[in-house]
Protein backbone atom coordinates (compact mmCIF):
# COMPACT_ATOMS: atom_id res chain seq x y z
CA UNK A 1 0.00 0.00 0.00
CA UNK A 2 2.77 2.44 0.91
CA UNK A 3 4.42 2.05 -2.50
CA UNK A 4 1.14 2.90 -4.25
CA UNK A 5 0.72 5.99 -2.07
CA UNK A 6 4.28 7.01 -2.88
CA UNK A 7 3.64 6.50 -6.59
CA UNK A 8 0.49 8.62 -6.56
CA UNK A 9 2.18 11.42 -4.65
CA UNK A 10 5.10 11.53 -7.02
CA UNK A 11 2.86 11.41 -10.09
CA UNK A 12 0.98 14.46 -8.84
CA UNK A 13 4.30 16.28 -8.44
CA UNK A 14 5.45 15.12 -11.85
CA UNK A 15 2.24 16.39 -13.40
CA UNK A 16 2.95 19.84 -11.98
CA UNK A 17 6.47 19.81 -13.41
CA UNK A 18 5.48 18.58 -16.86
CA UNK A 19 2.59 21.02 -17.07
CA UNK A 20 5.00 23.86 -16.36
CA UNK A 21 7.37 22.57 -19.02
CA UNK A 22 4.52 22.34 -21.50
CA UNK A 23 3.57 25.93 -20.77
CA UNK A 24 7.12 27.08 -21.43
CA UNK A 25 7.16 25.04 -24.64
CA UNK A 26 3.98 26.71 -25.85
CA UNK A 27 5.50 30.11 -25.17
CA UNK A 28 8.51 29.04 -27.22
CA UNK A 29 6.11 28.19 -30.06
CA UNK A 30 5.29 31.85 -30.45
CA UNK A 31 8.86 32.69 -31.40
CA UNK A 32 11.07 31.47 -34.20
CA UNK A 33 13.82 30.57 -31.75
CA UNK A 34 12.25 27.56 -30.11
CA UNK A 35 9.24 25.91 -31.76
CA UNK A 36 8.00 22.72 -30.15
CA UNK A 37 7.65 19.38 -31.83
CA UNK A 38 5.63 16.24 -31.42
CA UNK A 39 7.07 13.88 -28.76
CA UNK A 40 10.00 11.97 -30.23
CA UNK A 41 9.29 8.26 -30.59
CA UNK A 42 12.22 7.09 -32.70
CA UNK A 43 15.96 7.35 -32.04
CA UNK A 44 17.59 10.53 -33.33
CA UNK A 45 19.50 9.85 -36.52
CA UNK A 46 23.25 10.29 -36.66
CA UNK A 47 24.46 13.74 -37.79
CA UNK A 48 23.94 14.29 -41.50
CA UNK A 49 26.83 13.63 -43.80
CA UNK A 50 28.91 16.72 -44.34
CA UNK A 51 28.45 18.19 -40.87
CA UNK A 52 31.65 20.13 -40.26
CA UNK A 53 32.68 20.99 -36.68
CA UNK A 54 35.28 23.40 -38.10
CA UNK A 55 32.65 25.56 -39.82
CA UNK A 56 30.14 26.53 -37.11
CA UNK A 57 27.11 28.58 -38.13
CA UNK A 58 27.35 30.50 -34.84
CA UNK A 59 30.61 31.55 -33.23
CA UNK A 60 29.50 32.59 -29.74
CA UNK A 61 27.71 30.02 -27.59
CA UNK A 62 26.22 30.66 -24.16
CA UNK A 63 25.56 27.61 -22.00
CA UNK A 64 23.75 27.54 -18.67
CA UNK A 65 25.48 25.66 -15.86
CA UNK A 66 27.25 25.95 -12.54
CA UNK A 67 30.74 27.42 -11.96
CA UNK A 68 31.84 24.19 -10.31
CA UNK A 69 34.44 21.50 -10.95
CA UNK A 70 32.04 19.36 -12.97
CA UNK A 71 32.00 22.10 -15.63
CA UNK A 72 35.76 22.48 -15.91
CA UNK A 73 35.59 21.29 -19.52
CA UNK A 74 34.22 24.71 -20.53
CA UNK A 75 37.07 26.95 -19.26
CA UNK A 76 39.62 24.26 -20.13
CA UNK A 77 38.41 24.32 -23.75
CA UNK A 78 38.55 28.12 -23.78
CA UNK A 79 41.85 28.66 -21.95
CA UNK A 80 43.76 26.11 -24.00
CA UNK A 81 42.69 27.17 -27.48
CA UNK A 82 40.51 24.12 -28.09
CA UNK A 83 37.32 26.11 -28.66
CA UNK A 84 39.23 28.52 -30.90
CA UNK A 85 40.39 25.56 -32.98
CA UNK A 86 36.75 24.97 -33.89
CA UNK A 87 35.95 28.65 -34.38
CA UNK A 88 33.73 29.04 -31.35
CA UNK A 89 33.71 30.85 -28.01
CA UNK A 90 31.81 29.27 -25.12
CA UNK A 91 30.57 31.24 -22.12
CA UNK A 92 29.11 29.56 -19.06
CA UNK A 93 26.16 31.48 -17.66
CA UNK A 94 25.64 30.67 -13.96
CA UNK A 95 22.23 29.12 -13.30
CA UNK A 96 20.09 28.76 -10.20
CA UNK A 97 18.98 25.16 -10.73
CA UNK A 98 18.02 22.58 -13.34
CA UNK A 99 14.33 23.59 -13.69
CA UNK A 100 15.39 27.18 -14.39
CA UNK A 101 17.86 25.98 -17.03
CA UNK A 102 15.22 23.73 -18.58
CA UNK A 103 12.87 26.69 -18.97
CA UNK A 104 15.66 28.70 -20.60
CA UNK A 105 16.52 25.93 -23.05
CA UNK A 106 12.91 25.12 -24.00
CA UNK A 107 12.09 28.81 -24.52
CA UNK A 108 15.28 29.44 -26.50
CA UNK A 109 16.67 31.97 -24.00
CA UNK A 110 19.89 29.90 -24.05
CA UNK A 111 20.62 27.17 -26.60
CA UNK A 112 22.28 24.71 -24.19
CA UNK A 113 21.95 23.95 -20.48
CA UNK A 114 23.29 21.34 -18.05
CA UNK A 115 20.18 19.25 -17.39
CA UNK A 116 19.98 15.52 -16.80
CA UNK A 117 17.35 13.01 -17.84
CA UNK A 118 15.23 13.51 -14.73
CA UNK A 119 14.18 16.83 -16.26
CA UNK A 120 14.72 16.29 -20.00
CA UNK A 121 12.59 13.15 -20.13
CA UNK A 122 9.39 14.76 -18.73
CA UNK A 123 9.99 17.73 -21.03
CA UNK A 124 10.26 15.46 -24.07
CA UNK A 125 7.18 13.48 -23.02
CA UNK A 126 5.23 16.74 -22.86
CA UNK A 127 6.29 17.59 -26.41
CA UNK A 128 9.23 19.94 -25.86
CA UNK A 129 11.78 19.67 -28.66
CA UNK A 130 14.99 19.03 -26.72
CA UNK A 131 18.12 17.02 -27.53
CA UNK A 132 20.94 15.64 -25.42
CA UNK A 133 24.23 16.53 -27.11
CA UNK A 134 26.78 15.41 -24.51
CA UNK A 135 27.47 14.32 -20.96
CA UNK A 136 28.82 16.74 -18.36
CA UNK A 137 29.79 14.34 -15.60
CA UNK A 138 29.10 10.95 -14.13
CA UNK A 139 28.86 10.04 -10.48
CA UNK A 140 32.23 10.11 -8.76
CA UNK A 141 32.46 8.61 -5.31
CA UNK A 142 32.67 11.28 -2.64
CA UNK A 143 31.82 14.23 -4.88
CA UNK A 144 28.05 14.45 -4.28
CA UNK A 145 26.74 13.61 -0.85
CA UNK A 146 23.85 14.13 1.54
CA UNK A 147 25.18 15.96 4.60
CA UNK A 148 23.59 16.40 8.05
CA UNK A 149 24.45 18.07 11.35
CA UNK A 150 22.02 16.05 13.48
CA UNK A 151 23.98 13.23 15.12
CA UNK A 152 20.79 11.14 15.42
CA UNK A 153 20.69 10.82 11.62
CA UNK A 154 23.09 7.96 11.10
CA UNK A 155 21.81 6.20 7.98
CA UNK A 156 19.43 6.85 5.06
CA UNK A 157 16.33 5.52 6.87
CA UNK A 158 16.79 8.23 9.53
CA UNK A 159 15.89 10.84 6.90
CA UNK A 160 12.26 9.68 7.06
CA UNK A 161 10.06 12.53 8.24
CA UNK A 162 12.88 15.06 7.75
CA UNK A 163 13.24 18.09 5.46
CA UNK A 164 15.90 17.62 2.80
CA UNK A 165 17.29 20.34 0.53
CA UNK A 166 17.81 19.41 -3.13
CA UNK A 167 18.59 21.44 -6.25
CA UNK A 168 15.35 20.86 -8.14
CA UNK A 169 12.35 18.85 -7.03
CA UNK A 170 11.88 15.50 -8.76
CA UNK A 171 15.58 15.63 -9.55
CA UNK A 172 18.20 12.92 -9.73
CA UNK A 173 19.25 13.78 -6.18
CA UNK A 174 15.70 13.34 -4.91
CA UNK A 175 15.29 10.06 -6.79
CA UNK A 176 18.45 8.59 -5.31
CA UNK A 177 17.68 9.80 -1.80
CA UNK A 178 14.22 8.19 -1.94
CA UNK A 179 15.67 4.99 -3.36
CA UNK A 180 18.35 4.80 -0.64
CA UNK A 181 15.92 5.56 2.19
CA UNK A 182 13.43 2.92 1.01
CA UNK A 183 16.20 0.33 0.58
CA UNK A 184 17.36 1.07 4.14
CA UNK A 185 13.89 0.40 5.52
CA UNK A 186 12.75 4.02 5.86
CA UNK A 187 9.53 5.71 4.73
CA UNK A 188 10.68 7.63 1.66
CA UNK A 189 7.22 9.14 1.15
CA UNK A 190 7.46 10.95 4.49
CA UNK A 191 10.46 13.06 3.44
CA UNK A 192 9.73 16.71 2.70
CA UNK A 193 11.98 17.85 -0.13
CA UNK A 194 12.84 21.55 -0.35
CA UNK A 195 14.06 23.14 -3.58
CA UNK A 196 17.16 25.23 -2.81
CA UNK A 197 19.83 26.87 -4.98
CA UNK A 198 23.36 25.67 -4.27
CA UNK A 199 24.31 28.86 -2.46
CA UNK A 200 21.40 28.52 -0.02
CA UNK A 201 22.07 24.91 0.99
CA UNK A 202 24.53 25.46 3.84
CA UNK A 203 22.78 28.52 5.36
CA UNK A 204 19.47 26.64 5.46
CA UNK A 205 21.09 23.64 7.12
CA UNK A 206 22.87 25.87 9.61
CA UNK A 207 19.70 27.70 10.67
CA UNK A 208 17.67 24.51 10.90
CA UNK A 209 15.29 25.21 8.01
CA UNK A 210 16.26 21.80 6.60
CA UNK A 211 17.67 18.70 8.28
CA UNK A 212 19.85 17.53 5.40
CA UNK A 213 21.27 18.88 2.14
CA UNK A 214 22.56 17.31 -1.06
CA UNK A 215 25.78 19.12 -1.96
CA UNK A 216 28.85 18.95 -4.13
CA UNK A 217 32.12 20.77 -4.79
CA UNK A 218 32.78 23.92 -2.73
CA UNK A 219 29.31 23.70 -1.14
CA UNK A 220 30.24 20.31 0.24
CA UNK A 221 33.41 21.85 1.67
CA UNK A 222 31.38 24.64 3.28
CA UNK A 223 29.00 22.13 4.83
CA UNK A 224 31.79 20.07 6.33
CA UNK A 225 33.36 23.17 7.82
CA UNK A 226 30.21 23.29 9.97
CA UNK A 227 30.91 19.75 11.17
CA UNK A 228 28.46 17.80 9.02
CA UNK A 229 28.67 14.10 8.34
CA UNK A 230 27.64 12.11 5.27
CA UNK A 231 24.64 9.77 5.23
CA UNK A 232 24.38 9.02 1.48
CA UNK A 233 26.91 9.08 -1.35
CA UNK A 234 24.94 10.04 -4.47
CA UNK A 235 27.57 8.69 -6.84
CA UNK A 236 27.31 4.92 -6.56
CA UNK A 237 25.45 2.92 -3.93
CA UNK A 238 26.10 -0.81 -4.22
CA UNK A 239 23.01 -2.67 -5.39
CA UNK A 240 20.90 0.48 -5.80
CA UNK A 241 22.14 2.33 -8.88
CA UNK A 242 25.17 2.13 -11.20
CA UNK A 243 27.24 4.96 -12.59
CA UNK A 244 25.21 7.27 -14.82
CA UNK A 245 25.30 10.90 -15.99
CA UNK A 246 24.60 13.35 -13.18
CA UNK A 247 24.37 16.12 -15.76
CA UNK A 248 24.04 16.25 -19.53
CA UNK A 249 24.19 19.06 -22.07
CA UNK A 250 20.58 19.54 -23.19
CA UNK A 251 19.97 21.71 -26.26
CA UNK A 252 16.98 23.40 -27.85
CA UNK A 253 15.91 21.16 -30.73
CA UNK A 254 15.19 23.96 -33.20
CA UNK A 255 18.62 25.44 -32.49
CA UNK A 256 20.24 22.03 -33.03
CA UNK A 257 18.52 21.62 -36.40
CA UNK A 258 19.47 25.15 -37.49
CA UNK A 259 23.11 24.87 -36.36
CA UNK A 260 24.38 21.32 -36.91
CA UNK A 261 27.99 22.44 -37.40
CA UNK A 262 27.88 24.54 -34.22
CA UNK A 263 26.56 21.56 -32.28
CA UNK A 264 29.37 19.40 -33.65
CA UNK A 265 31.94 22.10 -32.79
CA UNK A 266 30.66 22.26 -29.20
CA UNK A 267 30.68 18.48 -28.92
CA UNK A 268 34.27 18.29 -30.20
CA UNK A 269 35.62 21.22 -28.19
CA UNK A 270 33.83 20.85 -24.84
CA UNK A 271 32.24 17.40 -24.59
CA UNK A 272 35.25 15.53 -25.99
CA UNK A 273 38.53 17.45 -26.01
CA UNK A 274 37.79 19.85 -23.13
CA UNK A 275 36.76 16.97 -20.88
CA UNK A 276 39.70 14.82 -21.98
CA UNK A 277 42.23 17.54 -21.17
CA UNK A 278 40.56 18.29 -17.83
CA UNK A 279 40.79 14.58 -17.01
CA UNK A 280 44.41 14.09 -18.03
CA UNK A 281 46.12 17.43 -17.30
CA UNK A 282 45.83 18.44 -13.65
CA UNK A 283 47.33 21.88 -14.29
CA UNK A 284 44.77 22.61 -17.00
CA UNK A 285 41.99 21.34 -14.75
CA UNK A 286 43.10 23.51 -11.81
CA UNK A 287 43.35 26.53 -14.10
CA UNK A 288 39.72 25.90 -14.97
CA UNK A 289 38.84 25.87 -11.26
CA UNK A 290 40.71 29.14 -10.77
CA UNK A 291 38.68 30.61 -13.64
CA UNK A 292 35.57 29.74 -11.64
CA UNK A 293 36.96 31.52 -8.57
CA UNK A 294 38.24 28.54 -6.60
CA UNK A 295 40.82 29.46 -3.96
CA UNK A 296 44.06 27.51 -3.46
CA UNK A 297 42.47 26.02 -0.34
CA UNK A 298 39.36 24.83 -2.17
CA UNK A 299 41.47 23.44 -5.00
CA UNK A 300 43.52 21.47 -2.48
CA UNK A 301 40.31 19.91 -1.09
CA UNK A 302 38.81 19.26 -4.51
CA UNK A 303 37.89 15.72 -5.59
CA UNK A 304 38.34 15.45 -9.35
CA UNK A 305 34.99 14.51 -10.92
CA UNK A 306 34.47 11.95 -13.64
CA UNK A 307 34.16 13.96 -16.87
CA UNK A 308 33.33 11.15 -19.27
CA UNK A 309 33.91 12.72 -22.75
CA UNK A 310 30.90 10.74 -23.95
CA UNK A 311 27.22 10.88 -24.83
CA UNK A 312 25.78 7.47 -24.09
CA UNK A 313 21.99 7.21 -23.62
CA UNK A 314 21.42 6.80 -19.87
CA UNK A 315 18.73 4.12 -19.71
CA UNK A 316 19.03 3.89 -15.92
CA UNK A 317 17.51 7.36 -15.49
CA UNK A 318 14.30 6.50 -17.34
CA UNK A 319 14.14 3.14 -15.55
CA UNK A 320 14.47 4.79 -12.13
CA UNK A 321 11.79 7.36 -12.97
CA UNK A 322 9.42 4.63 -14.14
CA UNK A 323 10.05 2.54 -11.02
CA UNK A 324 9.32 5.57 -8.81
CA UNK A 325 6.13 6.30 -10.73
CA UNK A 326 7.39 9.66 -12.01
CA UNK A 327 6.55 8.67 -15.59
CA UNK A 328 3.72 6.39 -16.66
CA UNK A 329 5.52 4.47 -19.40
CA UNK A 330 9.12 3.43 -20.14
CA UNK A 331 11.05 5.98 -22.20
CA UNK A 332 13.88 5.43 -24.66
CA UNK A 333 16.28 8.30 -23.95
CA UNK A 334 18.20 7.41 -27.10
CA UNK A 335 15.27 9.04 -28.92
CA UNK A 336 16.50 12.50 -27.92
CA UNK A 337 20.26 11.80 -27.91
CA UNK A 338 22.45 13.29 -30.66
CA UNK A 339 25.51 11.08 -31.29
CA UNK A 340 28.95 12.63 -31.05
CA UNK A 341 30.67 13.46 -34.33
CA UNK A 342 33.46 11.24 -35.59
CA UNK A 343 35.34 13.97 -37.46
CA UNK A 344 36.71 16.10 -34.63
Amino acid sequence: MESHILSRRIRRGAAVLTAAVAAVALVGCSSEAAPTAEPTTAPTEAPAAGVDPFAPEQKDITVAGYPQNAFASVPVAMLNGIAEEYGISVELQPAENAPAMLAQVVSGAVPIGAINGFFSIPAAIEGADVRIIGEVLRGTKGTQTVEVLDESIKSPKDLAGKRVGVVGLLSGHQARIMTAVAADGGDAASIEFVNLPWAEMVPNLQNGTVDAISVTSNFQDAARELGTHQVIDLAIEEGLWPEFPDAQWLANGAWVDANPNTVAAFQCAVVLKGAELANTDQAAYEAGLEFFGYTPESIAKDVHPNLPAANEPATIIADMMYDLGWIDEPFDIAAITVPLPDNC
